[in-house]
């Protein structure tokens, strides 16, 4: 039970990572790779405002909003001008990874490659039968598994989830019915800021950060996404979870080692034997085009 509960807290964060690329994904078929530096900054953004005394709750909301100010620059300054002049997908790859590089260079440059903490000396640990969880993790598994309820609440109840659902499934015939894609796809950035910048903070109280993490946490999160399916958010979220368990036992009963080889072989086998995902259907062909 205590590897099957340190997998759940681990797959909250990749879930709530993999959420936040699918939302991009899913309705703009863009590969917000930038999600990786802005994953990366926003635990050295918190951590620069508590060293100058402000509070930290007040320190973990601002770098939080500024993940998701930083994803909608993203958005309004690279990807609707390309979006605009119809360049295609790989172009919108190269350029999120383009300003993925410089975010991890700026971040290099002004607080080193260093590992960092944001909490010192030893955790507080709680006991519940024969689990034993840190403080650290019960904080993780609590705020992810609250946004992602909150999100897929919003999503199912609230009018603008409703046109959020309807900008993945048609954007052209949404357009044509007199909504504001644009407003819909500046929202779907900032969600995605706001959810990968939170799951940044998490993993950061518990383990510490770098500079370097962002991409390698990213990676994790959109093999989630394939796995999971491509084209339902909650798919992602539940082969994020899977995620976490799957490499919790393999670290307890094999070797850390082995966790990105065989999650990548998990990947491989759904490609060739599932390539639709856990939730997903397979389309006809004329349909893919």
């Amino acid at each position: 039970m205590q590897v099957f509960a340190n997998g759940l807290v681990s797959g909250a964060s990749i879930a709530l990572l993999a959420l936040a690329f699918a939302v991009v994904y899913q309705p703009t078929r863009v590969f917000h790779i930038a999600l990786a530096g802005i994953y990366s900054l926003v635990p050295f953004l918190a951590l620069s405002l508590g060293s100058a005394g402000i509070p930290w709750p007040i320190c973990a909301l601002a770098a939080i909003f500024s993940g998701g100010g930083l994803s909608v620059l993203c958005e309004s300054l690279n990807h609707a001008p390309l979006d605009r002049k119809g360049a295609g997908p790989g172009l919108h790859l190269v350029s999120s990874l383009g300003i993925f590089i410089v975010l991890v260079q700026l971040i290099a440059m002004i607080w080193g490659n260093e590992v960092k903490v944001l909490r010192h000396g030893i955790d507080t640990v709680f006991t519940i039968s024969s689990i034993t969880l840190t403080r650290a993790q019960i904080i993780a598994a609590a705020v992810s598994c609250s946004l992602l309820f909150i999100f897929f609440f919003w999503l199912r109840f609230s009018k603008l989830g409703l046109q959020f659902r309807a900008l993945a499934d048609n954007p052209t015939q949404l357009a044509l019915f007199g909504y504001n894609i644009r407003r819909l796809r500046f929202l779907a950035f900032g969600i995605a800021g706001l959810l990968a910048a939170t799951s940044s903070l998490l993993v950061a109280f518990d383990l510490g950060f770098d500079p370097h993490g962002g991409l390698n946490a990213l990676l994790l999160a959109i093999v989630a996404v394939i796995i999971g399916g491509r084209e339902s958010l909650f798919g992602p979220v539940l082969a994020g979870f899977l995620l976490g368990v799957m490499r919790a036992q393999i670290v307890w009963y094999g070797s850390a080692r082995w966790q990105d080889t065989v999650t990548y072989l998990l990947l491989v086998l759904f490609l060739f034997l599932r390539p639709q995902g856990l939730i997903g259907k397979k389309n006809r062909l004329e349909a893919q085009a």
